[in-house]
Formats: C-alpha cells, structure tokens, sequence
C-alpha cells in the first residue's frame, strides 16, 4: 500500500479523535481498512489541499499540450467561414 500507514475502520471509530489528531501532527496519509481492504483515506487538509493543487496543475498541463496539437484557422478565416464576411 505505498508504506502508507494504516488502520482499520474499527480501531478508528475507538479513536476518531486520537487518529486525526495524529494524521494532522504527523502530515501524513492514513488508509482506513474494511475487511483488510483499503477503503479510504485521512489526510492532513494541507496534504490534501497540495494534492489538489498538484492534480489541477497536472490536468491544466495536459491540456496545454493537446491545445499544441490542435490544428490552428486564422482567424480572417474562421469570419469569413462562420459569417461569410469578406472584409475584415
């Protein structure tokens, strides 16, 4: 599980209160485990708000580089097209 700490979903409802509390001190992820299967995860708002940031940036960048491949029409072009207007 990517040495990500874990706990089950039982011994968290013992200690809600402790588990975030160490979530937030420490900075790092906490799996909660159903069954011995990762269900979710706790994380510090700041750890999360990072992560966010990152997949925005990821996503944006992506964008960016298919916006690069796109074939481009002038814009004369795409007027005179879009409203057959001769003089621009």
């Amino acid at each position: 599980m990517n040495g990500t700490a874990t706990i089950s979903i039982s011994k968290l409802r013992e200690n809600a209160a402790k588990v975030i509390d160490e979530v937030t001190r420490k900075g790092e992820p906490l799996t909660i485990l159903s069954r011995s299967e990762p269900k979710a995860v706790i994380a510090d708002y700041e750890y999360f708000k990072a992560l966010e940031e990152a997949v925005f940036d990821l996503t944006d960048t992506q964008e960016v580089e298919r916006a690069k491949k796109e074939s481009r029409t002038p814009l004369s072009s795409y007027i005179k097209k879009r409203w057959g207007t001769e003089n621009i």
